[in-house]
């Protein structure tokens, strides 16, 4: 491990010079760098687990309103409230911060939402306005108003416990290096979301937001990520099926932040000529809680642009446009990756924390 490590303190990235023997740091801060290097070498092997959270926490997303826009714009008005919270050193536990009435944005329009996610400001509009009606948010001039709905609506009630179950695999790759230590339990991550949920459901957010506006844009929409995201696991579970150990082998490094692998990796799944069961409507619908007739009508503007092929049994598997596409693909999935595992190191450097994480004084 180098003697220079990267840290997070709640909101800032700091490098720190161990040589220095600064105080208030010890050796066991979490190197950013090398954790982003053991995630990519093995995403082979935890991808069933990270494709395990994203169908559950999409599925309960989708069921929120059945329309994923208005739910980004839901998550992306909510973690202002824990942006706020962070910046005033306040961590509400998961019980504290649902137990809240209502919480104030000032300052903000319709125009910066629209940028920030790339969603059509007209479109903001309509959704922002339909959860006006709903009275899930109230909105007055330049300040939005989220109401008890807001945080009935959003509360992760299952991916708490699919998250951490996510991050215990992870720690047990990372445990393998001396500077990580033991591996963590579920439980105790858990435990930790829960207790500091403010804090750490506010990074989750700064990497799934940015996520699922990198998907929005490369699919069109976030229903049609969904469908096709669900064809693109199936291919993967089949193939780790015929491959009982990771594809990808190559060497990796402690500065190697994960692109090569990432990349090198999603050619793997798109370019494999090994013959793919598919998946039909039906099966698509049924895991990702999308109507049926939303799902087909999403498929066949997909077969028509080349990104889903259908066979003759009414099965779906990744379409030739996805090997086209393979440069833009491998952009978003190395981005969105990556991502990942920066917030898989701030997590397990939160949790490391003894300021934070009660249970390690």
């Amino acid at each position: 491990m180098s003697d220079k490590k990267e840290i997070k303190n709640l909101n800032n990235l700091t490098k720190v010079d161990f040589k220095k023997k600064q105080a208030g740091f010890d050796d066991e801060f979490i190197s950013k760098s090398e954790v982003h290097s053991i995630l990519s070498a093995n995403f082979g092997r935890i991808s069933d687990h990270w494709f395990k959270f994203s169908t559950t926490w999409n599925y309960n997303a989708y069921q929120t309103f059945m329309d994923m826009d208005k739910y980004l714009i839901l998550i992306y008005l909510v973690q202002k409230s824990f942006r706020h919270y962070a910046d005033i050193l306040i961590i509400h536990s998961e019980e504290q911060f649902y137990t809240k009435e209502e919480f104030e944005i000032e300052k903000i329009n319709l125009i910066e939402i629209s940028e920030d996610l790339g969603i059509a400001k007209e479109t903001v509009r309509r959704k922002v306005n339909e959860l006006n009606s709903e009275e899930i948010l109230i909105r007055k001039g330049k300040k939005i108003i989220l109401k008890p709905l807001t945080f009935v609506h959003q509360r992760p009630k299952h991916s708490i416990k699919m998250l951490s179950q996510f991050l215990n695999v992870c720690s047990k790759y990372l445990a393998t290096q001396e500077w990580f230590g033991n591996h963590v339990e579920a439980q105790d991550i858990d435990d930790f979301i829960r207790q500091n949920f403010t804090l750490v459901w506010r990074f989750f957010f700064r990497f799934k937001i940015p996520f699922l506006i990198r998907q929005r844009k490369f699919h069109g929409d976030l229903e049609s990520f969904i469908v096709a995201g669900t064809i693109f696991a199936n291919n993967i579970v089949r193939l780790k099926e015929k491959y009982k150990s990771n594809p990808i082998t190559k060497k990796t490094y402690s500065n190697d932040l994960g692109e090569e692998n990432f990349v090198e990796w999603a050619k793997f799944i798109i370019l494999s000529k090994e013959n793919i069961l598919g998946m039909n409507a039906s099966s698509i619908s049924e895991i990702t809680g999308i109507p049926r007739a939303t799902v087909i009508r999403k498929l066949r503007i997909s077969e028509k642009t080349g990104m889903i092929y259908r066979d003759k049994q009414q099965l779906y598997t990744i379409g030739k446009s996805y090997k086209a596409k393979l440069k833009d693909l491998g952009r978003v999935f190395s981005e969105n990756q990556i991502d990942l595992c920066k917030f898989v190191s701030t997590f397990f450097e939160l949790y490391r924390n003894p300021n934070i994480n009660k249970k390690l004084k």
